[in-house]
């Protein structure tokens, strides 16, 4: 959008990323000093490698049922947080925008480069077609999530039986910073163009060698998630095994940590020692095994850092034993207060891992191996991951659960919530489960502000209606036909 493609900086690269410019072509031959103007195959690549690709910054947290507030720090939060929390119909003033559009690490601001090179990358200089083709495809897979990251902050959840005429999101294809039009596609619209640039991209991408590089297990996981977000379980488990296929032929680690290893302090391969507030020894994203395509959410900010913490009713799900809770601190940074009711602040890193994983994997085969019947499998795959999470004593699904459909789909979902708390991916959750007939009474559709004393003093009820953002005032006026959520 016009008023936030102004914002747009790569200075990792020091790439002038401007696709028109009219003016004389003496002018468009001389190359501008200190810039690198794409025009290489080469210099495509490099776009796509920028880090910041791999960074978002994300609203999901602060509007999962998985978290409450500490009443004695919530003032102190940003008000952009603060309303969140609070199911705020207004997140922004008149004059602000949207931070989930406007920030330099918003989707917003990617859509410009992989539009880019969607665009463009044929027609560069010096490399042959297979690779053009596999950029574009990486790229198209690029475009897909920073859509599907616009759909899950400002359209409803996906409805079949409504998604025809619900208003989505603008549809953005060029890297165009003159644009000023955008027209809201509908929501199903806006499924079928991800699921086309998946399916378009698939045969051109390669296998997982590297992190911060869209693979072909990346676009199968996505098609996996989107389906799934979709309720259509059977194309689901499709992609979800294809992506199951891909990672075996990965060039690169990839495999669940066990817990019970690595968190603990004796081993040979521990995370410890705790220092400057996270473990010393946790891998960077872009090594670490579970990871399939490194997208990281910052999880530490001084002003909230024991703001937003677990609610009880999360604190409730884990087993004394599970080692998940070693990732979590009970106690208030900077002091020696102890949050009441089992409540917890996330102290393991700076960040969160929020994009294609392993656990991830594991967890959305087995709820749809258990929905559709194999309930079997479904406990061998969440059974699993839970064996690298807890003491084998712990570990297994208790037997009444295993035999019986709906709560072994339950127990999934909440396995999700232990494995996923305080990263925002339960907030991607509810929404699908909002309008689930057999399990929307699954999800709390309440905030809680707690005080010293563990005694709720603020309530908070979600409406339907927020979940999805407004744009607010300014990005409508900067934006001609963009039309608000109610």
């Amino acid at each position: 959008m016009k008023v936030l493609h102004k914002y747009l900086l790569v200075p990792a690269l020091s790439v002038l990323v401007l696709s028109q410019v009219s003016c004389k072509k003496d002018f468009l031959e001389i190359q501008p000093k200190g810039y690198t103007i794409a025009k290489t195959t080469s210099d495509y690549e490099q776009l796509l490698n920028a880090t910041y690709l791999s960074t978002t910054f994300t609203a999901s947290g602060y509007l999962a049922d998985d978290m409450a507030a500490q009443q004695d720090y919530f003032d102190g939060a940003l008000l952009r947080a603060q309303r969140l929390f609070r199911f705020s119909d207004s997140v922004y003033l008149p004059d602000e925008l949207p931070t989930e559009l406007a920030d330099p690490l918003s989707y917003i601001q990617r859509l410009y480069i992989f539009n880019k090179v969607i665009n463009e990358v044929m027609q560069s200089q010096n490399g042959t077609d297979q690779q053009k083709l596999a950029l574009q495809a990486e790229a198209k897979v690029g475009r897909a999530v920073c859509l599907l990251s616009f759909l899950n902050d400002f359209s409803k959840p996906y409805n079949a039986a409504t998604a025809e005429k619900d208003l989505g999101v603008p549809i953005i294809t060029k890297a165009d910073v003159t644009q000023t039009q955008f027209v809201r596609a509908t929501i199903k619209e806006g499924y079928d163009f991800m699921i086309k640039d998946l399916t378009d991209a698939l045969p051109y991408l390669g296998q997982v060698v590297n992190r911060r590089k869209f693979s072909k297990a990346a676009a199968e996981f996505y098609l996996g998630r989107i389906y799934l977000y979709m309720a259509d379980f059977a194309n689901a488990r499709t992609h979800i095994d294809g992506a199951f296929a891909a990672i075996a032929g990965s060039t690169i680690p990839l495999a669940l940590y066990d817990y019970n290893d690595v968190l603990d302090p004796n081993s040979a391969d521990s995370w410890y020692p705790y220092a400057l507030f996270r473990f010393a020894n946790i891998p960077l994203s872009a090594n670490n095994s579970q990871i399939i395509y490194n997208i990281t959410a910052s999880t530490f900010f001084f002003n909230s850092v024991n703001t937003f913490v677990t609610s009880p009713q999360t604190a409730a799900l884990y087993d004394p034993s599970d080692k998940r809770l070693d990732l979590f601190s009970n106690t208030e940074l900077f002091g020696t207060f102890v949050f009441p009711k089992g409540m917890r602040r996330y102290a393991a890193d700076f960040n969160l891992d929020i994009g294609p994983s392993l656990p991830d994997l594991y967890l959305m085969r087995a709820e749809l191996k258990a929905r559709a019947g194999d309930l079997a499998g479904a406990t061998t795959d969440v059974g699993y991951l839970r064996s690298n999470r807890m003491p084998a004593n712990v570990a297994t699904v208790p037997t009444n659960i295993a035999s019986d459909q709906p709560s072994l789909v339950k127990f999934i979902l909440e396995e999700r919530i232990r494995e996923f708390a305080s990263s925002g991916l339960r907030w991607f959750d509810e929404r699908r489960l909002s309008v689930d007939p057999l399990y929307s009474n699954t999800v709390r559709y309440t905030h809680e502000i707690y005080d010293a004393d563990g005694n709720v003093v603020a309530s908070y009820t979600l409406r339907p209606e927020r979940f999805a953002l407004k744009f607010g005032q300014r990005m409508l006026n900067e934006n001609k036909g963009l039309i608000e959520n109610p």
